[in-house]
């Protein structure tokens, strides 16, 4: 019997098998959050790969939404900043919702569906079509300029078609806030922004430890970067902060894993650093499973970003779910990181602050394990899944009273 008293919502996402953060997410909150609402899934995974997904849910395409949308009381999108979210966006330009936003910036994947949607969306946010600035962001993307970008973000047509956005931190809101009150938008007011943490499932690890699958040795302290290798991570300055490490440390090693960007250089980096033997590039590393096998292989992990454009690392949660201590800079969302449960670097801070960052922990097993401990208490307490089901439920229902009495109001007699 349906629940006459939940709302009837359509959620929008990516779902596995297609790759994506926001896919696993999704697997995440979808259970829990059912326990508050009655759903139907759009997305364009074809059937889920999650067999609970698959069994328990009804998955449409998701750009069947229009057809059936008269159906649902509410529609909620997960949207983030790769080409995984077209339909959804365009869905949302027609049919407005509630929009949980990864990042409060969408330059990459507007560009990644194509250079004409990014120009439209460019033209859109300026207001007219100004093909000087559309044609200097364009370039500025496709040489990794990110800071270039920050003035324009590409979230106007979202904000304008938003009942209602949900981000993971309080950076990420000021972001959205700030922006709102510098550009016009269509709405009177900006919808109501709210903060739900990134949800992070404590993750399993039945394996044998990483350090056998990765043929990596038994003995010696290993820092770690996971995840795709990328000038925004600075592997560049990892690799400098490690060779003076290393010169202090006989038996440390240094590990990626990631697929290296075509962008970075780093092999050639780590052999004029004359470490190239003490790094080891493990490339790509599938499925998420065997992900956390390799987290799990370091002793410290050092997650840097530069700059940040609003988002919340899944990366440095995942690790600091399987308890490794983490390094990270005082900005953006990781600023807000509770310091018992990270170690931080200033904003700007170069090799020599990381370096000594890197030395303290690879020095004082005592250290890396309370900051561990503290870290996987903070994930445990934050980010559980449960939790942000109960909050997502809360600010959706706001949403749908407030619509709902908007309406009332505009039918009412003059």
């Amino acid at each position: 019997m349906i629940d006459s008293t939940k709302l009837d919502l359509a959620y929008v996402s990516p779902l596995n098998p297609v790759r994506s953060g926001l896919s696993d997410y999704s697997e995440a909150l979808i259970p829990p959050l059912s326990d508050f609402v009655s759903m139907t899934l759009y997305s364009d995974c074809g059937t889920p790969s999650d067999p609970l997904i698959a069994d328990q849910f009804v998955v449409r395409p998701a750009q069947l939404l229009s057809r059936y949308c008269a159906r649902h009381d509410l529609r909620l999108y997960q949207i983030g900043n790769s080409i995984h979210h077209r339909n959804a966006f365009d869905s949302l330009r027609r049919l407005p919702g509630v929009v949980t936003l990864h990042e409060p910036f969408l330059h990459h994947g507007l560009y990644g569906v194509s250079l004409m949607r990014h120009r439209r969306e460019v033209f859109y946010e300026l207001g007219s079509p100004d093909w000087a600035a559309a044609r200097h962001l364009a370039d500025r993307m496709a040489v990794g300029d990110y800071r270039a970008l920050m003035d324009i973000l590409l979230i106007r047509r979202l904000v304008d078609s938003s009942l209602g956005i949900i981000v993971h931190s309080h950076a990420a809101r000021r972001m959205i806030e700030d922006y709102c009150s510098a550009h016009p938008f269509r709405q009177q007011r900006p919808p109501r922004v709210a903060v739900i943490p990134q949800l992070m499932p404590i993750p399993r690890v039945d394996s044998p430890p990483g350090r056998v699958e990765f043929d990596l040795p038994e003995e010696g302290l290993i820092f770690g970067v996971a995840g795709t290798v990328q000038p925004a991570k600075e592997p560049h300055l990892v690799l400098r902060a490690f060779a003076r490490v290393a010169a202090s440390l006989a038996h440390a090693r240094l590990v990626f894993a990631g697929e290296v960007s075509e962008d970075c250089n780093v092999f050639a980096q780590a052999r004029s650093l004359g470490v190239a033997d003490r790094v080891t590039f493990l490339g790509r590393v599938d499925p998420l499973d065997r992900m956390h096998l390799a987290i799990v292989a370091c002793d410290v992990i050092v997650n840097l970003r530069q700059p940040t454009i609003g988002e919340t690392s899944g990366t440095a949660l995942r690790a600091m779910a399987l308890g490794r201590p983490l390094i990270v800079r005082d900005v953006g969302w990781y600023g807000e990181l509770p310091d018992r449960a990270c170690l931080k670097i200033e904003p700007d801070a170069g090799v020599d602050e990381l370096a000594s960052a890197m030395l303290a922990l690879g020095s004082s097993a005592e250290a890396r394990q309370q900051l561990g401990e503290q870290a996987l208490r903070y994930v445990q307490t934050e980010c559980d899944a449960s939790t942000a089901a109960r909050r997502y439920a809360e600010f959706l229902r706001g949403v749908y009273e407030r619509a709902c009495m908007s309406l009332v109001r505009g039918l009412e007699p003059c």
